[in-house]
């Protein structure tokens, strides 16, 4: 006799629903937001400086280094809150080609020596020889390596979740002015509560520049995302940040505007930064796709 399956045999199971973007992407702002006003917070009760981080307390200076660990700690967060693992993929960790490490290096470094060399060629700001040291060749190669894993805990939050999950749901202006504004917020408190802006230069100044600069490098850093994946945006952003603090800081001497004009918050930086990221729009574009959301071109 041939056996009958059951009728009351169970179904095979559906897959699992991927979880809203908007719901992680909300988790991850919250997130970010309440561990940022803790660490602030304490940091400014403790009256600490950015400008001066190595005379505050070991305490104080570990939770002004530690702010750049929130967006990882968030993203861990957001993603176990609502996918409950973190094995989903979506976050670009791939492996990249060497062309596109070598473009995100270049473009992080060229604008960024243009702008300083036009600053000291202009007068705008002075050019400390006495700067020209080997630690300026080490800024350039061997220094970059302990920026990219401050700029890997940043991106995995602002590129590998926010712009990864924006980019599901979102066009193209959505997700460059939500990523970069909300990266941008994120270190406002430096420049408010924390000494940032510099010497003789208005707070809304230094967070206007701030603001745009930052849009402008996320543009490219979330154009970088989608197309090569988390690394070369990474590199981008480390190498950016080892060429401000020990190549071009070094380099410059204050000779009148230059507070206004230097570093993340003056008007050269943010101004190169825009007009580099329209230059990268133009020849790497993310485009809007049929579904809805952002793909790069």
């Amino acid at each position: 006799m041939t056996a009958t399956p059951s009728l009351s045999a169970p179904a095979p199971a559906a897959p699992a629903a991927r979880p809203s973007p908007w719901r992680e992407i909300g988790v991850f702002l919250a997130t970010v937001a309440g561990l940022l006003t803790v660490t602030t917070s304490v940091a400014a009760a403790a009256g600490a400086d950015v400008t001066r981080v190595d005379q505050a307390p070991p305490l104080v200076q570990a939770l002004l280094f530690g702010q750049a660990l929130i967006p990882l700690l968030a993203a861990v967060v957001a993603r176990l809150v609502t996918a409950r693992t973190l094995r989903r993929p979506g976050w670009g960790f791939r492996r990249p080609s060497w062309r596109s490490l070598g473009t995100a290096w270049l473009w992080a470094l060229l604008p960024t020596l243009a702008a300083a060399g036009l600053l000291w060629a202009t007068g705008l700001a002075g050019f400390a020889g006495g700067g020209l040291t080997p630690t300026v060749a080490l800024g350039l190669t061997v220094l970059v390596l302990p920026y990219v894993v401050l700029a890997l805990a940043e991106d995995v939050g602002w590129r590998g979740l926010l712009v990864q999950r924006l980019a599901e749901v979102a066009g193209p202006r959505a997700v460059v002015l939500v990523s970069g504004l909300a990266w941008a917020l994120f270190h406002w408190p430096l420049v408010l509560f924390l000494g940032g802006a510099p010497a003789g230069v208005p707070v809304w100044f230094a967070l206007a520049c701030l603001t745009l600069g930052s849009t402008s490098l996320g543009a490219v850093l979330a154009s970088m995302q989608l197309r090569w994946g988390i690394w070369p945006g990474v590199l981008a952003h480390a190498v950016l940040n080892a060429l401000l603090y020990h190549v071009l800081a070094p380099l410059t001497a204050d000779s009148g505007p230059t507070e206004w004009l230097s570093t993340e918050t003056g008007a050269m930086g943010a101004v190169t930064l825009l007009l580099a990221a329209l230059a990268w729009w133009r020849v790497a574009p993310l485009v809007r796709t049929p579904a809805g959301g952002t793909a790069a071109r």
